[in-house]
């Protein structure tokens, strides 16, 4: 009886097993272009997210009075992207005030000496551009938020960019910050950006808003 079931029991032949291994290299070459695109999507909205939410941060510390002047610092670090976050403390701030002090957004008035704090310190992704250019001057770019919009600034790139219109085309703006694919051309003035695009729209009131790059349209949407 065992004899019988052994020559009764059947396996895969040579073909069949061939045919199921070309059906799964269809699929796979089918699904990977795809999974690619998702996973890099994913990476620089992820990226995205995370200078928006710095950016949101530095302003909930100046509407709460944590810190009444932040400043928000893009630069390259040993090669890589960094965003760097420093607050100055309301005794300093006046003191700066009161000795007729012009509040620029410079690194001096966030120093040790004049007791700026560094709240947040980070690497970006390497596979992100940013715009406006991150160079690897100490310069680089900065944004300086303050209670009532009195004492914002910009400083390096950030301060001379090109109008960019967020709104369906009707306002021209120009506080943003936009990030792309890592080689891509990145800057939204030409309008001469790829799919894996978005944008952060700030005020000096402290107003942040997302946007995603539509190639498509050629618009960006509100996220």
């Amino acid at each position: 009886m065992l004899a019988q079931q052994k020559r009764n029991i059947k396996g895969f032949s040579l073909i069949e097993l061939l045919v199921v291994l070309a059906l799964i290299g269809v699929v796979a070459g089918v699904g990977f272009p795809q999974f690619s695109k998702w996973s890099k999507d994913r990476e620089i909205r992820s990226q995205h997210e995370k200078i928006g939410t710095y950016l949101t941060s530095a302003v909930s510390h100046v509407e709460r009075g944590s810190y009444p002047y932040i400043q928000i610092k893009f630069s390259i670090v040993s090669k890589e992207n960094t965003v760097m976050v420093t607050g100055l403390p309301q005794e300093k701030f006046s003191f700066l005030l009161n000795q007729g002090t012009d509040l620029v957004c410079s690194a001096d008035n966030f120093s040790n000496t004049n007791g700026g704090i560094v709240l947040l310190n980070e690497t970006l992704s390497d596979k992100i551009e940013i715009f406006p250019p991150v160079d690897s001057t100490p310069s680089s770019f900065s944004i300086c938020f303050s209670k009532g919009g009195k004492y914002f600034k910009k400083t390096g790139s950030a301060s001379g960019v090109g109008a960019v219109a967020f709104d369906g085309g009707k306002t021209p703006y120009y506080n943003y910050i936009v990030i792309c694919s890592s080689g891509s051309t990145c800057n939204p003035t030409t309008k001469a950006l790829d799919k894996f695009t978005y944008g952060i729209k700030y005020s000096r009131f402290g107003l942040i808003e997302k946007y995603k790059w539509s190639k498509v349209n050629g618009t960006w949407n509100s996220r």
